[in-house]
């Protein structure tokens, strides 16, 4: 098929912009706005719209930054986390640009005539050979000696012939002075005599950053381009080395350490507004400028602590990013409802002119856009021909540049430190890459095909716990509680205090029917982990079944102060209040969870049924179409949505609705 052409519109952007900030968290940036210290991330929101983003899981960073990049899945999109077997079997090296299997959005602009500038975007190295400038993740990583950076690593920049140019905007550790470090922590005088102090880790990671800004902000200003993307890992790194230092004080993070490091995290966010308002200036008024995280961050009661066995880097990152536009195509005012990473792209084609592909399960943010009908989709745009500007998959990266970004993963706790067993190496990266594509998949509720990825596992990691886990959850999924029972009770003999299994035993009794002694279960995981905002939703489904609508209420408000943006917490509130007589609480808190996670059935069954209770007739009917269409089998929502069209007298739809609600028509 040939190249599709971009159809502009008269308010359609002259060029798109998109800023990466990596685990940038709402609950970080409002009070810091309502402060007055992020002024242009607060013009931004109240110039344009603003929202949530859900992510995907596992919440691992190459695996999502491919998945806004090209609007698929990993099963799609092939980056399976943060390392991979190299090509020739030597070993291991940090996923690359050559592991994806899909065109990322530059290589679709290339395709369409359209220039790029893509800089710092996670596991794009080696740079492909675009149209418009590459700048990989890679560029940035370089040893100083005598004061002098290290050569600018083979096949980081395209067009190549601009390494040396670029390589002049890389900003040294030893150009962070005083005047930079003093906002991070006002002590850093009294620190540089104390052992152990982290002004070195502070100034590296401010340099690596600055040289991603200086680069990125050079492209922007020297060359011609449709579409910039500029990834900023700042935001996560200073998560992962001080959030634990960050107010209200941790009891794992003595006084001097919080006396020294609680200004940091405040210190990067408004290090990045500062960063986005010359990114804003330089890319003028007719350009739409989208910003978003892959991924929150906890920075409250919810942070994990190492007491209770959970300290790695994953645990710490909070499942909603966010997302903010302006400028041409983008309506001011508007709000975001139920986004996902994986809508970035095909909202960023349309703003561009250009229709998303049916293989992308994500869609276009029409609620916050001014053009509000996308281009009809095409089947996929792999089958456009011609150069996109992707690699061929056998490209070979240098294993020494490989050597220092594991050793730079390792130390985030990412991955283990490289082994000198290489076959084992191996053997490892493809069970953690193949775990992870399972839980991908699982989270996409393709049970079947998460249960069939971990059945192919070596024994010794088919049996592991983990595994086990996840393998549970997935015949809970698949409703084949026999499988699910027998894993966890097996499981159960040798951890009998393990919160999370009985979690499972009381899911499996409540699918059961027997409440009460799911109830005895999670009696237990109340004991140990009163904390755990999925245990009071799974008390609230239990006193939801046996009709204790007042319990349910408890229950699930419980779990909303524990985490304020769960949206199960709010789906099932919203049916407790349903069911208690009080539909306009219903509607409010249904309302809430559907603005944080679009596809959800039983929350678009929920409104519609508050609202045909408060006498909104067209409004259930919009909900309950909405409902049927992301679960067409769903019958109380066709049966519901029968009853909603014979209100409004539509009484062929209605008997429509009724034959599907009975299963006599598909």
């Amino acid at each position: 098929m040939k190249p599709t052409e971009p159809l502009r519109t008269p308010d359609s952007p002259k060029r798109v912009l998109l800023v990466g900030w990596d685990a940038a968290d709402w609950q970080m940036i409002r009070p810091l706005v309502e402060q007055g210290l992020m002024p242009t991330t607060a013009a931004l929101i109240d110039a344009g719209a603003w929202g949530n983003l859900a992510t995907t899981r596992p919440i691992l960073s190459p695996m999502l930054w491919n998945a806004i990049a090209t609007g698929k899945r990993p099963a799609q999109h092939g980056v399976l986390g943060f390392t991979e077997p190299s090509p020739d079997g030597g070993g291991v090296r940090p996923s690359a640009s050559t592991s994806r299997k899909c065109k990322a959005i530059w290589n679709i602009l290339t395709q369409c005539g359209l220039r790029s500038n893509v800089v710092g975007w996670y596991a794009s190295h080696p740079a492909e050979p675009i149209a418009g400038v590459m700048v990989s993740n890679q560029f940035e990583q370089f040893n100083v000696a005598d004061g002098q950076p290290s050569p600018v690593p083979p096949l980081s920049v395209h067009p190549a012939k601009l390494a040396e140019q670029l390589a002049e905007l890389r900003v040294l550790s030893s150009e962070i002075d005083a005047t930079a470090i003093l906002p991070f922590i006002p002590s850093a005088a009294e620190l540089v005599s104390q052992e152990g102090h982290r002004l070195g880790k502070l100034q590296q990671m401010l340099a690596q950053t600055a040289t991603i800004h200086a680069t990125a902000t050079h492209l922007m200003a020297t060359t011609e381009w449709d579409f910039t993307a500029v990834y900023y890992e700042g935001i996560d790194r200073f998560g992962h080395e001080f959030m634990h230092c960050h107010p209200p004080k941790m009891e794992q993070a003595s006084q001097e350490e919080f006396a020294a490091y609680q200004h940091c995290m405040v210190g990067i966010y408004r290090f990045h507004d500062m960063m986005l308002q010359t990114l804003l200036a330089l890319a003028g008024d007719d350009t739409a400028v989208i910003l978003m995280s892959d991924h929150g961050y906890y920075n409250d009661h919810l942070r994990p602590d190492p007491r209770e066995g959970k300290s790695g880097p994953v645990d710490w990152h909070r499942p909603f990013g966010i997302l903010a536009a302006q400028g041409p195509g983008i309506r001011s005012g508007s709000r975001l409802y139920g986004a996902s990473i994986l809508d970035v792209t095909p909202t960023v084609l349309h703003l561009l002119g250009l229709p998303a592909a049916l293989d992308m399960p994500g869609r276009v943010l029409a609620e916050v856009m001014a053009n509000h009908a996308p281009r009809e989709r095409i089947e996929s745009w792999e089958e456009i021909d011609g150069d996109c500007g992707m690699h061929p998959a056998d490209l070979r990266i240098d294993p020494l540049e490989n050597q220092a970004v594991l050793d730079r993963l390792a130390a985030l706790g990412y991955v283990a430190a490289p082994s000198a067993d290489v076959d084992k190496a191996i053997r490892d990266t493809i069970a953690c890459n193949q775990f992870n594509l399972a839980q991908s998949l699982a989270d996409a509720r393709d049970f079947r095909g998460a249960v069939d990825v971990l059945n192919r596992l070596e024994a010794s990691v088919r049996e592991s716990g983990p595994t086990q886990l996840l393998l549970t959850s997935c015949y809970l999924g698949l409703e084949e509680r026999g499988l699910a029972r027998a894993a966890v009770e097996r499981l159960i003999t040798c951890a009998p205090d393990e919160p999370r299994l009985h979690m499972m035993l009381g899911a499996l009794e409540f699918a059961d029917g027997n409440a009460d002694e799911a109830l005895r279960h999670l009696d237990v995981v109340a004991a140990a982990e009163p904390r755990l905002p999925g245990l009071h939703n799974k008390l609230g489904e239990v006193y939801l079944s046996t009709k204790r609508y007042d319990r349910a209420v408890a229950a699930f408000e419980k779990a909303l102060t524990i985490d304020p943006d769960s949206p199960v917490a709010y789906a099932g509130l919203g049916r407790a209040r349903l069911e208690s007589g009080d539909p306009q609480g219903a509607l409010d808190a249904s309302l809430i969870a559907a603005e944080l996670v679009h596809h959800f059935p039983r929350v678009h069954f929920t409104i519609g049924k508050a609202l045909a209770a408060l006498g909104d007739d067209a409004g259930a009917v919009e909900a309950l179409e909405l409902c049927v269409k992301q679960a067409p089998r769903y019958a109380d929502a066709h049966a519901a949505l029968a009853e909603a069209y014979r209100n409004v007298g539509k009484l062929d739809k209605a008997m429509t609705a009724e034959l599907r609600a009975k299963g006599t028509l598909a």
